[in-house]
Order: C-alpha cells, then structure tokens, then sequence
C-alpha cells in the first residue's frame, strides 16, 4: 500500500499536465479523492516523474479513475522491479558408494525385476477367502435373542 501523501502530490501534478485550467482546489479534490484507491492498488515506487508522464502523454483530458487505473496499471505491469532471483539449491555433497551400497542396491534391483517378470503369485499375499455369511445354526440363535422367529426355508 502506497503512502496517500506521495500519491496525493502525483495526482496534483497530473491534474496540472492534464487539465490546464483547473484550479488548485480542484487539484487538490481531485488528489485526495483518488488517493486512497490508487494507494490500495499500487506501491509507492508507481508514483514517480516517469509514471507520471507515461500517463499524462495518454490523457487529453483529467482521466476518470476508470480511465487512469488502467493506464497507471500498464506501466507498473511493464517498469515495476523483478524479484531477485533464488539462488539455485546446494549442490549435496557425498562420498562414492561402497561396494556393499552398490551390491545391496544391484540385489534390490535383481529381485525386483524377477518379481515383475513372474507369473507366479507370491505366497504371502495368497489368502483363501474368508467366509461372510452365517451358519444356519447361528441364524437361528440370532433370531431366538432379537426374540424373532426365523424364516422357514425349505430344504
């Protein structure tokens, strides 16, 4: 958020390259009615002599606030200052890999290609289904205990 004093005195010189024959106090009417918007809208470092005369060059006539926004928006979009650059991360720095690293990895590798190669399933993940109904008998003492009578089925 600009500092509306700053924006207050660009406004003032703008109405003067704009509008000849305005008056002071309508400069001054003019700076304090926009100010506080264009201070919400841009930093400090958009209100300068070259701001200023980028947008007066475009205006004929004092600009409408929808008129100069625009205009202002434009050249900040073009001259504002780039951030500085993040500096490219630490390279990290390590030893070789040991013999033993680069067996243990060479094995991991081996054994995972065989698995992906293999049409076999392993044992450990084969399960047998496991059963989700119940029995007749237990159908029976559920019902006895929610004191219902069960559905006759016949065999």
């Amino acid at each position: 958020m600009a500092d509306q004093v700053l924006v207050r005195r660009w406004l003032v010189d703008l109405s003067r390259l704009t509008a000849a024959r305005l008056s002071h106090d309508e400069a001054v009417d003019f700076a304090q009615t926009f100010a506080p918007m264009l201070a919400m809208r841009f930093p400090n470092e958009a209100f300068n002599i070259v701001s200023l005369e980028a947008v007066a060059a475009e205006c004929k006539y004092l600009p409408a606030y929808g008129e100069l926004v625009p205009k202002l928006r434009e050249w900040w979009r073009q001259h504002r200052p780039h951030p500085p650059a993040l500096p490219p991360p630490p390279i990290r720095e390590r030893d070789e890999p040991t013999e033993e690293e680069c067996a243990h990895v060479t094995r991991v590798a081996e054994e995972a290609i065989a698995a992906l190669r293999s049409d076999a399933q392993p044992v450990a993940d084969y399960r047998r289904p496991v059963s989700r109904h119940l029995t007749r008998e237990q159908l029976e003492l559920a019902y006895r205990a929610a004191h219902l009578t069960s559905p006759r089925v016949t065999p």
